[in-house]
């Protein structure tokens, strides 16, 4: 896992399984490179292959540290078989899921 801060942002690159054997070192990762600053947080799913319960615990956990805000929590680029495990819980509905086509097609 790698996390990097831009400005207000903290975006984090997942683990290949976010799972039960992962998502607590996940979290505590996250939550100790928050920083008051912080008003979002990105977590790039590119490379995760497998994401259980405890995986998707784990993200909405995160989602609250920084509240309800929309735009303050956004999932990115999750493989297929993510995207189908959001689809299936409904997690789509409460974060943002932004696919890779979506970010090149966004102006800056």
């Amino acid at each position: 896992m790698r996390i990097e801060h831009a400005g207000d942002t903290l975006r984090i690159f997942a683990v290949k399984e976010l799972d039960a054997a992962t998502a607590t070192s996940f979290q505590d990762a996250v939550k100790e490179a928050l920083s008051g600053s912080i008003r979002q947080i990105e977590v790039d799913l590119s490379s995760t292959l497998f994401v259980d319960s405890c995986g998707l615990g784990a993200l909405v956990a995160l989602r609250k540290l920084v509240g309800g805000r929309p735009g303050a929590f956004r999932l990115l680029n999750p493989p297929p078989s993510v995207q189908q495990m959001l689809e299936l819980t409904r997690l789509y509905r409460l974060v943002e899921v932004v696919r890779r086509e979506e970010i090149t097609a966004t102006p800056r």
